[in-house]
């Protein structure tokens, strides 16, 4: 099988939802898919292909299931996943961000999307480990941007490892951005990684407001590793509406939810 370079590929909405179906359940038949969304079989047998194709699904007899483990997914393929809900999230953040400030960009596609979102500031200072963020700074002159030591992780283009945790720890910026890979109400934010652990809360732990970048397919995946809980976030900015005994649970520990639709920030 040639895998598509995912790059060149915009799910449209409809595999986008499959995507967030086999996440919820698991596996998904061509049946269920047929009558959920009022479509031919052929047209889901060829989303399904398509999807597998991309490497964000596996076929299975019948539908297509999750991959063994979602940190296996490389970073190309994340992006692809919810791309339109992670730019107005960076776009939202990118409005909340002042000119001159200081910030620590962490690991992920959708702090991809926030360097993107923030390339029209001026005067702003950097401090990352994410290879694909710098990378975006090229195209700005403006900004000052210094990029940690540590090891290569090819798939996901970053560095990680004990030098980039006391790299963080070296410096306090105005605001922590930060992603995760998924959330639990009673735990907070979690990781399928322990590197990505120790570098999130050496981010966090170094910076002014700490802000959440994360969108609604990340709540509850099952994920072993806490990263922080959530009185440790400052504002926590997503494509929708948590549940509503998630928002009095985030309210009573003074997290500001920021709900990114389409609507441009104010």
């Amino acid at each position: 099988m040639t895998l598509v370079p995912v790059a060149t590929v915009k799910l449209n909405n409809r595999q986008q939802q499959i995507l967030q179906l086999i996440s919820a359940e698991q596996f998904v038949s061509v049946e269920l898919l047929t009558q959920h969304f009022q479509v031919t079989a052929q047209t889901v047998r060829r989303d399904i292909t398509q999807l597998c194709d991309l490497g964000l699904a596996r076929r299975h007899h019948g539908g297509a299931g999750q991959l063994p483990s979602a940190e296996n997914l490389s970073f190309g393929n994340r992006r692809v996943i919810n791309a339109e809900a992670k730019q107005l999230i960076a776009q939202r953040i990118a409005a909340d961000i002042p000119d001159n400030a200081s910030l620590a960009l962490g690991i992920g596609t959708t702090i991809e999307a926030v360097a993107k979102a923030l390339l029209d500031k001026k005067g702003l200072k950097i401090i990352t480990n994410n290879l694909n963020v710098a990378s975006i700074f090229f195209q700005s002159s403006d900004a000052q941007v210094q990029v940690s030591g540590g090891k290569l992780r090819p798939l996901d283009q970053d560095l990680v490892g004990d030098q980039v945790v006391s790299f963080f720890n070296s410096y306090f910026t105005d605001y922590a951005i930060v992603s995760v890979g998924a959330l639990d109400q009673q735990r907070g934010l979690m990781d399928f990684d322990m590197d990505n652990v120790a570098i999130t809360q050496s981010i966090l732990n170094n910076s002014g407001k700490k802000l959440l970048a994360v969108d609604d397919s990340k709540w509850n995946k099952k994920s072993f590793a806490c990263v922080a809980t959530f009185d440790n976030i400052d504002k926590f900015y997503t494509d929708q509406l948590p549940a509503a005994d998630i928002c009095l649970s985030l309210d009573s520990k003074k997290v500001q939810i920021i709900v990114c639709d389409q609507e441009k920030p104010k």
